[in-house]
């Protein structure tokens, strides 16, 4: 039933040229006073609704829904590691993805609202945000116990405990249970809200760190350590999610808008 609601908002410009395309037709045979002019007026009705269409395709997507109910959902989704159909579920499965996998549609989008359904299986679900590629994003952990927030920056990561945010959950997440999340992102602050059973259990916001992330590099394995600042610019960015080693987590129900 979702899936046909989020079809039809997707495709509700294109039905509405359709009905007014049949309207004029009929408008036409019904007034037209010969067959040159009936003809006459049906080519510019034709032309009129294809111009419409491609118009309004041709403008900015305003939001997408990916259920990850079927394999072909994987297409507009680019990464390395697995995160393939799970047939038992009817959802997608991610896990031994070391970069993750983004969502290509919406890598020029800035502020946005990020809603899916997730399992944790095995440790934790890494939500991804703000993905210029696959080297540089904000990541969102959640474990049972609370979330982590990470940045990665040209490959190197800087992470914080959800005690030191104030992301650490009242009540232990479940290892059986299936979850909503709903991500706000907007300018530098992420808004997190978590849902069990449409009630609400977890509502915070963590703020993405102004200035730059120092990393440390060694020259050789014995050589001397060098610092390196990087600058953080994630004020846009796709979806994704991303799931190291064992790590594994089940997702369905993807909903990225803008706002």
């Amino acid at each position: 039933m979702k899936k046909v609601l989020y079809f039809t908002k997707n495709y509700k410009f294109e039905f509405l040229t359709a009905v007014s395309a049949l309207v004029l037709y009929f408008l036409a045979f019904r007034y037209a006073a010969d067959p040159k002019t009936l003809l006459s007026l049906s080519i510019t009705i034709t032309i009129l609704s294809l111009l419409a269409v491609i118009f309004l395709r041709l403008r900015d997507r305003e939001f997408y829904f990916i259920p990850l109910a079927e394999r072909e959902d994987k297409d507009d989704w680019f990464g390395r590691g697995k995160f393939d159909y799970f047939r038992p579920q009817k959802c997608f499965v991610i896990t031994d993805s070391e970069p993750g996998f983004i969502y290509s549609r919406c890598l020029n989008w800035s502020d946005y609202n990020f809603n899916f359904k997730f399992k944790i299986v095995k440790s934790c679900l890494g939500v991804v945000v703000r993905a210029i590629n696959l080297s540089n994003y904000v990541m969102l952990q959640i474990g049972e116990n609370g979330i982590r927030p990470h940045i990665r920056i040209n490959g190197g990561w800087r992470a914080w405990e959800a005690e030191e945010t104030n992301l650490k959950f009242a009540k232990k997440l479940s290892l059986d249970k299936w979850y909503k999340c709903v991500l706000s992102c907007e300018k530098n602050s992420i808004g997190i809200k978590l849902y069990e059973d449409e009630k609400s259990i977890f509502n915070r916001e963590w703020v993405i760190p102004p200035g730059a992330i120092i990393f440390e590099f060694k020259e050789e394995p014995e050589g001397r350590a060098v610092k390196i600042p990087f600058s953080i610019n994630l004020e846009y960015g796709t979806v994704g999610f991303r799931n190291s080693g064992t790590e594994r987590a089940l997702i369905k129900d993807v909903l990225v808008e803008k706002i």
